[in-house]
């Protein structure tokens, strides 16, 4: 709406400010930061991170984490969690703190991943580094549609996969700039 009058929610009262923005969505505290004519200082790039153990989504500037969400493969109370509609994905997020949350994704993790992903990418066009060990995770391919295009691809312990499921691998993800594929220490 080019043609809609603005409203000057920075000139509010502190206290108004902060409640509001308390209030608000993941998704629409990102949205937010888009009202922002300044390009977002800081912010060098996106930062996935999936292995059996852990799946964190995470915003960087250099190696310090801005701010990070990090999704739960286990079933937690349902009342401290907000639902939240990301590019038509129905997701569960919980506020722990300023710049943390936690999606609650048991069933499929890479639907939830795959939107918050897609979503961050739209918001800040920043490059995307993939750190993913598909040793142990069960059916890993599902992981790969969130990240059909990346610049940085980390693939660790690839020696414990075979050389098929590597190839598939690097046939199914366009890096644009540095793939790298690590050995195990075992």
């Amino acid at each position: 709406m080019p043609n809609s009058p603005s409203f000057p929610f920075l000139k509010l009262p502190f206290l108004a400010i902060q409640n509001i923005v308390h209030n608000l969505s993941c998704t629409e505290i990102t949205e937010l930061s888009l009202c922002s004519q300044h390009p977002h200082p800081g912010l060098t790039g996106i930062e996935i991170t999936i292995d059996r153990l852990r799946m964190y989504i995470a915003l960087m500037n250099g190696l310090e984490i801005c701010s990070i969400w990090s999704v739960t493969k286990e079933l937690f109370s349902t009342t401290d969690y907000r639902e939240d509609v990301i590019d038509k994905v129905s997701i569960r997020i919980l506020r722990l703190g300023n710049s943390n949350f936690q999606i609650d994704a048991p069933q499929q993790p890479e639907n939830a991943i795959k939107a918050a992903v897609d979503h961050l990418k739209d918001v800040f066009k920043l490059p995307l580094t993939v750190m993913f060990k598909p040793f142990g995770l069960e059916n890993y391919r599902r992981f790969l549609p969130i990240f059909p295009v990346c610049y940085h691809l980390y693939v660790y312990s690839s020696d414990k996969i075979s050389e098929e499921e590597l190839q598939f691998i690097k046939d199914n993800v366009v890096v644009e700039w540095q793939a790298e594929f690590y050995k195990s220490n075992n």
